[in-house]
């Protein structure tokens, strides 16, 4: 009784293979011969063998290093905008959104209300959008048309721990802002008045 050798699995056979000294034609018919399920895969291995590495050690050309960033420019300038860009408003927040407070004397909770739009814009005085103007670096116009828009989006920035999801937020006066964040009726009427 003649003892049979179990099959060679792939990893096996194209370690031998990568052994051998030379890795010219015969030695990869002789393999293919000897593992014919592996013919496809030998014959890729030995074209990887024989490709030469093509490790360049050198840094990138000036022409080359000018194609890079131009081509990083141009990448740069087709991804869409950043949702700042699209809502002005959206930049009420961090430090600048706490600066504004101090300035106007209100709780942040009356900068958050405006960020996140529910106040209408028609209800908010026109001193008050000057300085939203300024602290954002946009035109007042601007400010008020981002005012008057619905908030994009604000279900995906953030987070919410209830049995349903978030619904929309009923539209409120500037002065019932004012009003629910505590601020003294001579505050508000400071706020409020119009010129």
């Amino acid at each position: 009784m003649t003892a049979t050798n179990p099959p060679l699995a792939l990893d096996a056979v194209l370690d031998l293979f990568q052994m051998e000294e030379v890795h010219d034609g015969d030695v990869l018919a002789r393999y293919v011969a000897a593992h014919p399920q592996f013919a496809l895969q030998l014959i890729d291995f030995s074209r990887l063998i024989a490709t030469p590495d093509t490790e360049d050690e050198g840094g990138l050309t000036a022409t080359e290093q000018s194609r890079v960033d131009a081509a990083w420019i141009t990448h740069q300038a087709a991804r869409p905008k950043a949702a700042t860009d699209a809502d002005p408003l959206a930049r009420l927040s961090g430090d600048v959104g706490k600066a504004l407070a101090v300035k106007l004397g209100v709780p942040r909770q009356v900068i958050t209300c405006i960020r996140e739009h529910p106040v209408l814009a028609s209800s908010v005085p026109t001193p008050l959008t000057r300085e939203l103007s300024v602290a954002l670096g946009v035109p007042q116009p601007h400010v008020i048309a981002a005012m008057a828009r619905p908030p994009a989006g604000m279900a995906a920035t953030r987070s919410y721990k209830s049995d349903g999801p978030p619904g929309s937020v009923a539209q409120t006066t500037f002065e019932q802002v004012l009003t629910d964040a505590g601020v003294s009726e001579a505050d508000r009427v400071r706020l409020m008045a119009d010129g």
